[in-house]
Parts: structure tokens; C-alpha cells; sequence
């Protein structure tokens, strides 16, 4: 008996220890939110290079034949080496149709590439030799920013001083001021880049003889506990 005596002590002490750690101070919360958008410095064009003929060899020489021109243009118009990058071959048999009117056309030798431009006012330049050849199939072109990190982390703060101003807005108005910071939450910070390019066709937003790119876009949102005095 005096065993379960104990024990129920123990149970009653734990009990109100967990009590005692739980903040029961006066808060409120609130969330901020920010956006961001810069020009974009910028481009990825995601390209496949592709060879088709009734044999694979035949098909292995057409890639080869595209691959090697597409890297003598860049050299010869001054782009760097750095500028393509290329994955891995593939190859298999190529087909006309679908379902029930799929019919054999041959073997395919591809290769998925990236080229990446580091000078938007070289853009026409680099789509004119993509778009020269018809071995080469754009899926789709990726603006972004080298200044990308600086760009989050600068749209993190501004959600942070936009929670801020909210939580002492919202505390004057009741008569309160806001003591410490309790707890901080960052949801997940978003990062649009820009889209611009379907198959081997350009799509809208048009381009011009200039770099106009669709800015490119950042968000983040911060959700803040303060104290009530």
C-alpha cells in the first residue's frame, strides 16, 4: 500500500512539474509576409539533340553531327566552353503513331544538354543557333539571378520586420506593448523562375531586341510569438 502511496506522489509531482514548464504569459501572434522581384542576369536553355535513322549507328552519327556543330558555333561566336554541358547518350527504336497505329521508323541516338548564358544581351544569338538546326528540340529556357541567395534571404527579413510591424500595430491598438520574442516559425520560402521557351517555338511574354524578361519573383512568410507587457 505505502508502495502506491508513493507512486501516486510521484504521478501528482510530475504532473504539476509538466504544469509549471508551460508558458501561460500573455502573447500574440502573428504572421508577415513579403515578395520580391529583380531583373533576372541569367538563362538556362534545357535542349535535346537528337539523331534518327534506320540504324543506330546511322542515328549515333546525326547526334554527333549536331552535337559537334552546335559546340563549333558556341567557340566560333566566343561563348566558352563552359557555356554547354552535356549529359549522356541514349538511343532505342523510334515509332510513328500510337497505340494500335504505332509502327516501327527506325532507332534514336539522344542526348539532353544545357546551355547556359551568363549575358542576357547575347540571348537572340544563343536561340538563333538552337533554332538553326532541327536535330535540336528546346523544351524549355530558365531565367534566373546570380544574386539568388542574397535575394531570399533579403525577402526573409522583409517578412520578418512586415510580422513585426503588425504584432506592435495590433498591440497599441489594445493597449499593450510587446515584450520578447517567444517563438518564430519560416514557411517555406518560394522562388519562381521564369519559363519562356515551349519546343521550338518561342512563346509569350514576346522577346524584343532587348533583355526584357519577365522579372522574376521571391516570397517567404515569418510567423512570430511576442509577449504581451
Amino acid at each position: 500500500m505505502k508502495s502506491i502511496i508513493l507512486t501516486a506522489a510521484s504521478l501528482i509531482l510530475s504532473f504539476s512539474a509538466a504544469q509549471s514548464e508551460i508558458d501561460t504569459r500573455r502573447h500574440i501572434q502573428v504572421s508577415g509576409t513579403a515578395e520580391l522581384q529583380v531583373e533576372p542576369d541569367r538563362a538556362v536553355w534545357s535542349i535535346a539533340i537528337r539523331g534518327e535513322a534506320d540504324s543506330v549507328s546511322g542515328a549515333s552519327q546525326q547526334l554527333d553531327e549536331s552535337t559537334q556543330a552546335l559546340q563549333k558555333a558556341l567557340k566560333e561566336a566566343k561563348f566558352p566552353d563552359t557555356t554547354i554541358r552535356l549529359s549522356a547518350i541514349s538511343s532505342g527504336r523510334h515509332y510513328t503513331g500510337e497505340d494500335e497505329n504505332k509502327v516501327f521508323a527506325g532507332y534514336y541516338a539522344e542526348r539532353k544538354a544545357e546551355i547556359e548564358l551568363k549575358d542576357l544581351q547575347q540571348r537572340q544569338q544563343i536561340e538563333s543557333l538552337l533554332l538553326s538546326d532541327n536535330r535540336i528540340e528546346i523544351s524549355k529556357v530558365s531565367t534566373l539571378s546570380s544574386q539568388h541567395d542574397a535575394h531570399q534571404r533579403k525577402v526573409l527579413l522583409n517578412a520578418t520586420a512586415a510580422a513585426k510591424s503588425k504584432a506592435g500595430d495590433l498591440a497599441a491598438a489594445l493597449g499593450a506593448e510587446l515584450g520578447q520574442v517567444l517563438t518564430i516559425q519560416q514557411g517555406s520560402p518560394s522562388y519562381l523562375p521564369g519559363l519562356y521557351i515551349r519546343s521550338n517555338s518561342i512563346a509569350a511574354p514576346t522577346f524584343s531586341t532587348q533583355t526584357e524578361m519577365e522579372k522574376l519573383s521571391y516570397s517567404a512568410t515569418i510567423t512570430v510569438k511576442f509577449e504581451l507587457k
